[in-house]
């Protein structure tokens, strides 16, 4: 995969400009279409909101789940969107509000996170079945309104923390579930990189928008590991290095759960380019641990217990596949959505809490603690 150098231009037009004209809040007049109750085989057409790298790999994910149709991309950057669609015999429209005038069933948000929660929120009220890309929103306020549009919407709200989807990130998760290792008492998670070129507008470097490594990449770490232990997290202390102004760009997180265990997640843009994008996690329990990576072991998981080590092959469809079909299931049959919005709400609340701790060098309680 070839690698688009960090942009230069500042943040703008794509991260401030507005996704849809119309209104989430209680005024909002758009008509509400209740999610129809579909056969096995139903098509399903989706309205794809953003036009960016992301974007990109949901559509091209779409042509593996049978039944399901891209019918239009939206991107209020000219010329994005019809890359996209062409490529995927789809429409170009203006925004969130064309895409729903179509009658789509699905709106997939994939825009900069800044602006998830008003498009999550107008397409739920418009009775659409939605997947939004990670992270749920920038804020906690966003994230409650969010969660609360869930509740009352006929159509499911699932998120796309795609870790859980990778088949080594997968079968380990099955393997320490179902005891294999024994109790779980620590998993970690790292992923280091340089800043990743693909923010076209530059909004990934602004740290207001993107959150920085700990909202992009380190919200993956706190999901997972949340979702290997099964224990809500009740403190975070987190320790961080920075290339300058914003947020920083290398980040180690320890997180203690109310069962004991406790999670390392590490994330960085602070790696040479040349270096590539690297991925280490483990599951370590009290009879044995599970390993793989991104360096050497690509493709599998290492299950070590006493007298012996073996090697797991992990074939089968990438993630993102294994995502969306997942979720274009869960609409049909009616739910529940696969990685459900409260889930999102406390993996974001994690990750926001460990960055205040990188700012103030305290540990966060997180039985107490509350942000905006």
């Amino acid at each position: 995969m070839t690698r688009r150098p960090a942009s230069t231009r500042s943040p703008t037009p794509e991260a401030r400009i507005s996704w849809c004209s119309c209104s989430s809040g209680p005024a909002s007049t758009r008509r509400r279409r209740p999610s129809p109750a579909m056969r096995g085989d139903a098509e399903l057409t989706v309205g794809l909101l953003g036009a960016g790298m992301i974007a990109g790999v949901h559509a091209r994910a779409y042509r593996h789940c049978p039944g399901v149709r891209l019918v239009a991309v939206a991107d209020p950057v000219p010329g994005k969107a019809g890359r996209i669609a062409g490529e995927h015999g789809a429409k170009v429209v203006p925004d969130l509000d064309a895409l729903l005038d179509l009658g789509v069933d699905v709106v997939d948000v994939c825009t900069p996170p800044t602006a998830h929660a008003d498009a999550t929120i107008a397409a739920l009220r418009a009775g659409r079945h939605v997947l939004c890309e990670k992270p749920i929103t920038r804020t906690m306020d966003e994230a409650r309104r969010v969660l609360a549009a869930a509740e009352a919407a006929p159509g499911l709200l699932s998120i796309g923390q795609v870790a859980r989807y990778g088949p080594d990130h997968r079968l380990a998760r099955d393997l320490a579930v179902s005891g294999d290792i024994g109790l779980v008492r620590m998993v970690s998670h790292s992923t280091t990189t340089s800043l990743p070129g693909w923010s076209e507008a530059g909004w990934l470097a602004d740290a207001t928008t993107s959150g920085g490594p700990l909202l992009d990449q380190g919200v993956h770490g706190f999901d997972y590991a949340r979702w290997v232990i099964g224990s809500p997290a009740v403190r975070v202390h987190c320790m961080a290095a920075g290339s300058g102004a914003g947020e920083p760009t290398y980040t180690l997180a320890t997180v203690r759960y109310e069962n004991g265990s406790i999670a390392h997640v590490e994330c960085s843009w602070a790696h040479p380019a040349s270096r590539g994008f690297k991925l280490r996690a483990e599951i370590v329990g009290t009879e044995g641990r599970l390993s793989w990576d991104y360096d050497h072991m690509m493709g599998g998981v290492l299950h070590a217990r006493e007298g012996g080590a073996e090697w797991w092959d992990v074939l089968g469809d990438r993630e993102f596949v294994l995502e969306l079909g997942a979720f274009f299931a869960a609409c049909r049959d009616g739910g529940p959505p696969p990685v459900p919005a409260a889930e999102a709400v406390e993996s974001l609340r994690t990750a926001l809490a460990a960055l205040e701790s990188a700012r103030t060098g305290k540990t966060i309680d997180l039985t107490t603690w509350e942000l905006g």
